[in-house]
């Protein structure tokens, strides 16, 4: 069994299937259902922002597959959204049967996976295994620094795209914490960024003038004290 910090050591196509497996383990379960929609909905924009552009970019004939799995991901992003308003008591959501999401979700879920693999298979075939591991790292940094919830609507492509993910994972991370809302996900670490002169500043912490070096105390051990004047 793969646990969730160990998702950095697997292929690609063993993390994906892991992500599904895990939201399929939570969407069954009443006290934890909720993870279903924060794994998924991290899963799904990770593909998006970084799988999918490499595969356009290394299997060019696969953009009607490529642009088929979008829009799958866009109707799963639908059901994932009503089904958080649902489940968090949103007063907002649609008066709708929990069950019957669920099961839509299911249904969508089970042919999102069977076109994901099929992609991942030929993705495999057509590049080196150097690339392939880049490719999972950046899935996996994806994964634990992207969005947490459905963003079913605006742009994913291209330089606005790019702009609107890291804003929906700027604020999913902010609302998580406000929310105080248990995140599944593995966090992977970020190396610290030294402070700056202006964050020492901001910090309220005092700018340390280099001291010129002490003089060494042999180097007038052998001198005789000056003569006072009379």
């Amino acid at each position: 069994m793969t646990h969730a910090n160990d998702l950095h050591h697997v292929p690609l196509v063993g993390t994906t299937a892991a992500a599904h497996k895990r939201a399929r383990t939570a969407l069954a379960s009443h006290v934890s259902r909720m993870d279903a929609v924060v794994w998924l909905s991290a899963h799904l924009t990770a593909m998006e922002h970084v799988v999918y552009p490499f595969a356009s970019v290394n299997l060019p004939e696969e953009r009607a597959d490529l642009d088929k799995q979008r829009r799958l991901t866009r109707r799963m992003q639908r059901v994932l959204r009503s089904l958080e308003q649902l489940w968090a008591g949103d007063a907002l959501a649609r008066s709708d049967s929990s069950d019957r999401l669920r099961d839509q979700l299911s249904l969508l879920m089970a042919e999102h996976e069977e076109l994901e693999d099929a992609l991942l298979d030929r993705l495999s075939a057509n590049i080196t295994d150097e690339a392939g591991m880049a490719l999972a790292e950046r899935y996996d940094r994806a994964i634990g620094h992207g969005p947490t919830r459905p963003h079913p609507y605006g742009p994913r492509q291209g330089k606005l795209g790019r702009l609107i993910y890291a804003f929906d994972a700027a604020r999913d991370h902010i609302l998580d914490v406000l929310d105080s809302r248990h995140v599944p996900l593995p966090r992977t670490p970020q190396p610290p960024r030294p402070v700056g002169r202006w964050g020492r500043y901001l910090l309220g912490r005092a700018e340390f003038v280099d001291q010129p070096p002490a003089e060494d105390s042999t180097q007038h051990s052998n001198q005789s004290p000056p003569r006072r004047q009379r």
